[in-house]
């Protein structure tokens, strides 16, 4: 109790708004007590901590108070609810996105902590309520929702140009160099996919969702989580973690941006599979025509440029090499999307369009 009146203290001093970190009997030490996952079982299986210690956080981020998010998404409605446990908050007139844990988010936090980039959503604040045991993550709000949402929609397909999903490959490419260049010990996100990716007002690209990530470089893990049709080979067969796992998950997504497809069809066959089949295989010289008879119709409808699209695909292979060895830094990805970019900027018009008979036509 006595870190807590010290905590308290402090809080009080540099006027923050959000004094009630926590409150009540609800700390032991500076540590939230551990509490039992209720119902029959007994046992010490649901036993966790919430956020060990807060004092190294209080200085860099808002500390917000439980009623201010009760508040702001109307009791946690579902009508404020953005995916999973992630909520819509009007707090004072400013947007947030709340997300609502039940879990330790020490490591969350020591990671987001480390991290300030254009390309990653930005933490704002926190907050803690030992009375319930919840854990909410405060993050800035991003208008235009996830990738996926875009992808999957006809009527917005159609509105994200090449030159849109472009600079989305861009954006994701250089958030990734920073976590896994511009950190240490090194960043792994672990859980790269389109619906971590968040669209800004101007369509910009930014990271979300670090709740799986890690620190550290070529860790084995014999607990493996992540999302069909991402995960890389070596890390569902042997548990490998390094920064080349999100190099392959990165592959995918821009297969998602040339496709317009999800990462696994109904029957859980991977789109990379498929581009393996159907564009990676054959003679390098015809890869603009197997691209685009492969690519989303609503590409095929634009002026879109097939040496700029050709140019990612063979960046996505890469990426997608069964070796991770073999797979590119985003480094090298950065570099090589940004001539793709220049090579889309210095376009003269002439695109190409499939007809029924899947045959190539310029137009």
């Amino acid at each position: 109790m006595l870190l807590l009146a010290c905590l308290w203290r402090r809080l009080k001093a540099k006027g923050r708004r959000g004094d009630a970190v926590v409150g009540g009997d609800g700390v032991e030490g500076g540590r939230f007590p551990k509490t039992s996952s209720g119902g029959g079982g007994g046992g010490g299986g649901g036993e966790r901590f919430l956020v060990s210690d807060i004092s190294e956080w209080l200085d860099k981020y808002r500390v917000f108070k439980v009623e201010e998010l009760e508040r702001g998404t109307g009791g946690f409605d579902d009508a404020h609810l953005i995916n999973g446990s992630v909520y819509k908050a009007n707090i004072d007139g400013e947007m947030f996105a709340v997300k609502k844990m039940k879990w330790d988010a020490c490591e969350e936090l020591k990671i987001l902590q480390k991290v300030n980039h254009s390309n990653l959503v930005k933490l704002e604040g926190f907050c803690i309520n030992s009375a319930t045991g919840d854990c909410y993550l405060v993050y800035e709000y991003v208008e235009n929702g996830s990738l996926d949402l875009w992808l999957l929609d006809r009527d917005r397909a159609r509105r994200l140009d090449w030159r849109a999903r472009l600079h989305i490959a861009l954006d994701l490419a250089h958030g990734l160099q920073y976590i896994h260049e511009h950190t240490w010990p090194r960043v792994v996100h672990k859980d790269i996919k389109s619906s971590n990716i968040l669209l800004d007002a101007r369509m910009r690209a930014k990271i979300a969702n670090f709740g799986l990530a890690k620190t550290g470089h070529n860790a084995v893990t014999t607990h493996i989580v992540g999302t069909q049709g991402y995960i890389a080979p070596e890390y569902l067969a042997d548990g490998l973690v390094t920064t080349k796992m999100d190099v392959f998950a990165y592959g995918v997504v821009l297969l998602e941006l040339v496709s317009g497809r999800e990462a696994a069809d109904e029957g859980g066959e991977p789109l990379w599979a498929d581009a393996e089949d159907r564009v990676f295989r054959g003679r390098d010289e015809r890869l603009e025509a197997r691209v685009a008879a492969w690519m989303d119709p609503a590409l095929a409808e634009q002026t879109c440029p097939p040496g700029s699209v050709a140019s990612v695909v063979s960046v996505a292979r890469a990426c997608l090499h069964k070796d991770p060895s073999k797979r590119p830094s985003m480094v090298d990805v950065a570099y090589t999307l940004s001539k793709a970019n220049e090579h889309f900027a210095d376009y003269s018009g002439e695109s190409v369009s499939v007809d029924g008979s899947g045959e190539i036509a310029a137009r």
